[in-house]
């Protein structure tokens, strides 16, 4: 079910995210596996009623629309916004903030250094999060959309989907094949 999750996620945002590495500078790869860490692949209570997909707090300079959710708190104070698209703009916006500063002297492509800068600049209570987001980035080969360019991104997703599909069942085949060959 995971991997449906993810390519659903992924047909749906990955123009986006390439459009806004474009403008921002922020790898496709780090967007796309960060919305689907916060949103649980757009499928968390949050997102449903928010399109919030990057959990991004209110914060003392939101002035738009506002839900309250339980999180590490009860009761925080979530923004809220009328698309998802809306929601991974606010994204790069966010992270344009001098707290983040530094990740915009690492190259598009260092996934891994976003990721250990991120969790060092606070964006996460999670003591694992850069690591968890290394593993979805790698797991979907989702750094491969970091090369991409949004003209024409439709009609090459298709091929990147079926990498991802394969890719997936390789490791899934790969395993079982262990196992079946430890018991034999």
């Amino acid at each position: 079910m995971e991997i449906q999750n993810v390519i659903e996620y992924v047909k749906k945002y990955a123009l986006f995210a390439v459009e806004e590495m474009e403008k921002f500078g922020i790898p496709a790869s780090i967007k796309l596996g960060q919305g689907m860490l916060e949103s649980s692949f757009g499928n968390s209570s949050l997102a449903k009623a928010t399109n919030n997909h990057f959990g991004i707090k209110c914060g003392k300079t939101w002035r738009g629309d506002v839900y309250y959710h339980d999180d590490d708190l009860p009761k925080e104070c979530f923004r809220k916004y009328n698309s998802v698209r809306e929601s991974f703009h606010d994204h790069s916006k966010f992270l344009k903030q001098s707290r983040y500063s530094e990740l915009f002297f690492l190259k598009k492509k260092d996934y891994q250094g976003w990721a250990t800068g991120l969790k060092k600049a606070g964006y996460a209570t999670s003591f694992q999060y850069d690591d968890r987001l290394i593993d979805q980035i790698e797991k979907y080969l989702l750094w491969k959309l970091d090369q991409e360019t949004s003209q024409g991104i439709e009609k090459r997703l298709n091929n990147y989907l079926i990498k991802i599909r394969n890719s997936r069942s390789t490791i899934f085949d790969s395993f079982f094949y262990k196992i079946f060959r430890f018991f034999m």
